[in-house]
């Protein structure tokens, strides 16, 4: 990426709409808003937003961030103009022509990084910003936005580092320094390993709050699987017959579980069948069991006993028409019909997070691997005082484990690694 040129991107979502933002960043920023902007002065001041109109014709307003004040921390103007395509298209054109170029996906927040505005782990949380759907995705994602893993993250490296310091300073002056204080170096490796562990227990539930989980529907024909989706997902999607093996194919639907987004995958009945297109529905139904996050076997609680089957839980359907002992202590009795058990299938779902409320964020795929290895390079250390060995193998795992810890926020990051990251965001982002 040319982070030295100005850059210009839509930064609202495409389509139609009120207003639109358009964002032009870089050192130009100003004088290609002033080529395409009449209201903007000589001099504007940061932080305000200037009245005028746009070479296109539209009118709106331009606000301005000087150097190191607006999102990317280098001199910027935004655009806001009314938010049709059209619009939209000749402000972008018109920056490109007065010398700007097109942002690259993630431009903005890569630049953001670069000049100090955030992190890596506050920059990869405005993505989950900007893609949460439920308030609780929002919420992990403004508690890491606001660098709560970024504060833990760094107090943890400062305390390999004045440990690392100690190490290496004695190895080096031993005979004017004494010997190493090698307690004070255990103590700080215990503190930043139980840290890490505290992080590392939050990796299920990063996981499923940020993508949600696959459940497969599974059951006999007849089961009220279908009804079930319908259900849950509060309209008619899958088709309802009293007639056995109505549903052949999976039918995947998205929906929010207790706050956590969920794919429902409905299947077909697994029975014993000589028709060939309902041979492939069934083993299409166990392929889709084998493959989601969770598995519900419906049971209809009609028919007596229910059965013990491989799953994570047990829904006794059709609980509006069964007797009360029918139901059995390992399973839950629901009904699409009157909505029972509903409210603890939210829960369910809710609970499989296992969010810990003292935990402010969750970590991400990207972050565990860092804090196993920074974690491989503790135990190096404890081993290393464990077998008094000497002081300079202590100084290998406390390496280890700060360079690991600072590919989380960025400190020790990779161009590679940057690359990868933020060419995963959107455009304008």
């Amino acid at each position: 990426m040319r982070h030295a040129d100005t850059i210009v991107a839509p930064i609202t979502a495409p389509g139609i709409g009120a207003v639109a933002v358009v964002r032009i960043s870089g050192q130009d920023a100003f004088a290609i808003a002033r080529a395409i902007f009449d209201g903007l002065p000589t001099s504007p001041m940061t932080h305000r937003a200037y009245y005028g109109g746009f070479t296109h014709g539209d009118e709106g307003l331009m606000l301005v961030f000087e150097d190191g004040h607006g999102y990317t921390g280098e001199p910027s103007a935004e655009a806001m103009i009314h938010g049709s395509p059209a619009s939209v298209r000749l402000v972008v054109e018109a920056a490109l022509g007065a010398g700007a170029r097109m942002a690259e996906p993630g431009e903005f927040t890569l630049r953001a990084f670069l000049n100090g505005q955030m992190d890596l782990s506050q920059a990869e949380a405005v993505r989950d910003t900007v893609e949460a759907q439920t308030d609780l995705q929002l919420r992990f994602a403004n508690a890491q936005r606001s660098g709560a893993l970024r504060t833990s993250v760094r107090a943890m490296r400062a305390q390999l580092l004045a440990a690392l310091a100690a190490v290496e300073a004695h190895v080096d002056f031993e005979e004017e320094l004494g010997p190493l204080d090698r307690e004070m170096v255990r103590d700080a490796a215990d503190r930043v390993a139980q840290e890490i562990e505290l992080w590392l227990a939050t990796e299920r539930a990063g996981q499923i709050v940020r993508h949600g989980l696959r459940i497969a529907l599974i059951g006999e024909p007849n089961a009220g699987k279908s009804s079930l989706l319908n259900a849950l997902l509060g309209r008619d999607r899958a088709i309802v017959t009293p007639i056995a093996g109505t549903t052949r194919d999976t039918i995947e639907e998205s929906v929010i579980l207790g706050e956590i987004p969920c794919v429902l995958i409905d299947t077909a009945g697994l029975r014993e069948t000589e028709d060939p297109i309902e041979v492939l529905g069934v083993a299409r139904a166990q392929a889709a069991a084998a493959n989601a996050d969770a598995v519900w076997y419906l049971h209809d609680a009609i028919k007596t006993p229910a059965p013990a089957p491989d799953c994570d839980l047990l829904l006794l359907t059709k609980a509006d028409l069964s007797a009360p002992n029918t139901r059995v202590e390992s399973g839950l009795s629901v009904s699409a019909v009157t909505g029972q058990g509903l409210d603890q299938l939210h829960a369910w779902v809710s609970a499989q997070a296992e969010v810990a409320p003292d935990r402010a964020c969750l970590i991400n795929a990207r972050h565990a691997p860092h804090f196993r290895m920074a974690l491989t390079g503790l135990n190096l250390v404890e081993s290393a005082l464990e077998h008094d060995l000497p002081d300079d193998l202590l100084s290998v795992g406390l390496h280890e484990a700060h360079a690991h810890l600072g590919e989380i926020t960025g400190d020790t990051a990779t161009e590679d690694l940057l690359t990868s990251i933020f060419s995963s965001f959107c455009i304008g982002k």
